[in-house]
């Protein structure tokens, strides 16, 4: 469990840098949006501050859920929100592997596939089988 929860965050912070380099203005529009733009329009750049947020819970709940963070939250809510966020990312994996972007399926659906898989080990690491 913890060591897909290390996994699952190294693969996520590509995602979480891309999403922060395009928020302030960086030319990676290859690897986001279909490749509509190079550099995303000064007034676009605001839609990437809620969702880098919440990458950066998604990655929190990743890491309380393996244990490698120390437990903050109930383990109930940790429990849910992993099983939740990997539902999402298993949704943001297709509409990655779906990109009309070479780079952007390639690159980027490569470390969605890797993080989908270790946030779903994690989550079902979190029930109780005994």
């Amino acid at each position: 469990m913890t060591i897909a929860a290390i996994i699952g965050a190294i693969t996520f912070l590509p995602s979480i840098a891309l999403n922060i380099a395009l928020a302030c203005g960086a030319p990676l529009g290859n690897y986001a949006m279909n490749a509509r733009f190079k550099v995303i329009p000064q007034e676009i750049r605001k839609a990437f501050i809620v969702p880098t947020i919440m990458q950066f819970v998604a990655l929190f709940v990743l890491l309380s859920a393996g244990h490698v963070l120390p437990e903050t939250i109930p383990f109930v809510v940790i429990r849910i929100l992993a099983f939740f966020f990997s539902l999402y990312l298993t949704f943001y994996t297709a509409t990655v592997l779906f990109s009309t972007a070479y780079k952007e399926r390639t690159v980027m659906g490569t470390f969605a596939i890797a993080t989908s898989v270790c946030y779903w080990i994690t989550a079902f690491s979190t029930l109780n089988w005994d």
